[in-house]
């Protein structure tokens, strides 16, 4: 799941096959909440006999961390759950973002260099949010936001999504009785409700805007003079590059590309080298907003 930073002095000496198994366990239990020895089997290809041991191992290494439901038969993360290796940010988004887990090379004597990201969720947090998600439950929480401030609210959370500055939830909030983006940096406060009914308009089958896919058409801004350094960065075909894009994140997305979308592509050719071609589609979005430029043609 997560690759470790470090490994804990009590695994010096195990098998870094071992050690990511191990890590994979914890990251499971903490993350989505709940773990099955069949998990650690198909994950690693393994027999079930190596996942119970790697689970005996893990349990010695820290007892409170997991606990068994007979039940279900399955493990829940402990009351005092403490992680024991060290789970950077970066990775755990990572693998939310695209499931593909650990075992990516790493190249040695190749330098790369990437724009920090500032602003990332502790990852208590980030747990709370992703076992409500991967168990279907509703979030009570205090958040802040920049126009009302502090507010109590229940909402139903289907999804993540990093809009390149900022990871947010998305989710059905109660409260206004829609589909909303959260930060979760934002989430002062927040509690599963074990049990919450949840109705047919909360669950993510009612999210329109998230479910729906739109094609937007990207070109070189007007203003620029040389316009095929612009096809070159972005491989674009006749001039034009088409995107498919979920609604609910357009926005977000226009806006990290730095798209002009205003009525008369006036923005700076300097801040702005792309353009929307096909600005209509914005008219029924509801990220739409935050699109660079952007005003309604109704407005």
């Amino acid at each position: 799941m997560t690759r470790p930073n470090s490994v804990p002095a009590k695994l010096k000496g195990v098998p870094p096959s071992q050690v990511e198994r191990l890590s994979f366990i914890e990251a499971r239990l903490f993350f989505l909440g709940e773990l099955r020895r069949a998990d650690v089997a198909k994950r690693f290809s393994g027999a079930s006999i190596q996942a119970s041991r790697d689970l005996a191992v893990y349990k010695d290494l820290a007892p409170d961390n997991l606990n068994y439901d007979f039940q279900a038969k399955r493990y829940l993360p402990g009351e005092k759950f403490k992680l024991v290796f060290s789970h950077t940010p970066e990775r755990v988004m990572f693998w939310l973002r695209s499931g593909l887990g650990d075992g990516l090379p790493h190249p040695q004597g190749l330098s790369t260099a990437a724009v920090e990201c500032l602003s990332q969720p502790k990852l208590a947090e980030l747990a709370v949010v992703t076992r409500a998600i991967y168990r279907r439950q509703v979030l009570e929480v205090t958040y802040v936001s920049l126009s009302s401030g502090e507010t109590d609210r229940q909402i139903v959370p289907h999804a993540l999504v990093d809009n390149g500055q900022r990871w947010h939830v998305r989710a059905y909030d109660r409260a206004n009785a829609r589909f909303s983006d959260f930060v979760i940096t934002r989430l002062l406060r927040a509690l599963a409700l074990d049990g919450g009914a949840i109705a047919d308009h909360e669950r993510p089958a009612a999210d329109e805007q998230w479910n729906r896919t739109v094609e937007l058409k990207l070109i070189p801004h007007p203003k620029i003079a040389h316009k095929s350094a612009v096809e070159a960065d972005y491989g674009m075909r006749s001039g034009a590059l088409q995107i498919k894009c979920r609604a609910a994140v357009v926005g977000y997305a226009l806006r990290s590309w730095g798209v002009d979308c205003s009525r008369d592509l006036g923005l700076s050719a300097a801040a702005f080298q792309l353009a929307l071609a096909n600005r209509e589609v914005l008219e029924t979005i509801s990220s739409s907003a935050l699109a660079p430029g952007w005003r309604s043609n109704a407005s």
